[in-house]
């Protein structure tokens, strides 16, 4: 069940990291968030520097097509700004307002409408020596990923606002992002801070 979670903040990541870098840190920053609002994906991970560079395996997912057609529906509705930038020699920040499709709270409705179904079939899997039937991890992530799809291909889908200092690095001449936490979370609608909750979870078993 963890597993079919990943996939989704991976493919989050994979649809954001995309564009063509600048000589300068905010327009890095903005068009970056360009691209990811007009749906550009090609050139992956041209905006980051190498070791924040990411692979994802389309076999991870089940329904990658319809879930990336989703995403960029969802991120054309995104809002940037960029507020303030400081520059210290080959390092700079770019504060940064997002708002973006509020990923998190879809993500979050589609646990709390799934979970309980798969919680009572892990429990019988578990403790009855001849379930009707066994927990099909496969199936979950599919049902998974079309809820959350729905969630997400909604008109009015909500959106959440975060302010973020993007961390840049300045690199043969071109200023990259240098991807943290916080500003992942923010690009994905509060959608780490959802999975944190889950490995906070797992860490207290």
């Amino acid at each position: 069940m963890k597993r079919a979670f990943s996939v989704l903040l991976i493919l989050v990541l994979t649809f954001s990291i995309v564009g063509c870098t600048k000589n300068n840190p905010e327009d890095t920053v903005e068009s970056f968030l360009n691209d990811v609002k007009n749906g550009n994906i090609e050139n992956l991970s041209e905006y980051l520097k190498e070791d924040d560079d990411y692979e994802v395996d389309a076999d991870d997912f089940m329904l990658k097509d319809e879930l990336e057609q989703a995403m960029i529906k969802a991120y054309s509705k995104l809002e940037y700004e960029t507020l303030n930038t400081e520059v210290d020699g080959n390092k700079a920040t770019v504060e940064t307002k997002i708002k973006a499709p509020n990923l998190g709270e879809a993500m979050s409705s589609t646990i709390s409408e799934l979970l309980p179904g798969a919680f009572m079939d892990a429990l019988e899997e578990a403790f009855d020596e001849n379930p009707e039937k066994e927990f099909d991890e496969e199936a979950f992530q599919k049902k998974m990923e079309e809820t959350f799809i729905k969630k997400i291909s909604k008109d009015d889908i909500s959106m959440v606002e975060n302010t973020v200092k993007v961390k840049m690095i300045k690199k043969d001449d071109k200023w990259l992002i240098d991807s943290d936490d916080e500003f992942f979370n923010a690009l994905s609608g509060n959608l780490k801070k959802v999975f944190d909750s889950f490995d906070d979870f797992d860490d207290m078993e």
